[in-house]
């Protein structure tokens, strides 16, 4: 005979199916959680003073309303030739259209890494890189 397997049974509707994930997957989640993530690694890998690899976290794009595939937040160093670049760190928005090859980038905080932890958790960071995102995914629209 047939048994009900009730380990089974807990997984599966009654209609015989899987029950979905039912965390709703946001920009706002994805923001969230790259700048928590970000905020944890700048701390520990962005250098006071000289090179340094850039810090990143990335990010899918789960809103099918925007044009870009991929987001990204990035801490990094701005090319030898600007006065200071020994200290000086961007924190940047990216957006990515794939498998184009094509992204669009915007700085949104520029300094120290002191300056740069304390933008990370400003008040209104949240607000800052989700307007750059929604408006780097404006620009890739055109390609």
């Amino acid at each position: 005979m047939n048994e009900i397997n009730p380990a089974k049974l807990n997984k599966t509707n009654f209609k015989g199916m899987k029950n979905m994930n039912k965390e709703i997957k946001s920009l706002e989640n994805g923001i969230k959680s790259s700048l928590s993530m970000l905020r944890l690694r700048a701390e520990r890998e962005v250098a006071e003073y000289g090179d340094f690899a850039p810090v990143y976290e990335q990010f899918a794009n789960p809103d099918k309303s925007l044009c870009a595939t991929d987001f990204m937040l990035k801490i990094s160093k701005p090319p030898k030739g600007i006065e200071g670049h020994e200290k000086i760190r961007n924190l940047e928005v990216v957006a990515y259209k794939l498998p184009l090859p094509y992204k669009a980038e915007r700085i949104i905080a520029t300094g120290d890494k002191t300056e740069i932890l304390k933008q990370l958790k400003s008040d209104d960071i949240y607000s800052r890189i989700d307007a750059a995102a929604r408006s780097l995914s404006r620009d890739l629209e055109d390609i």
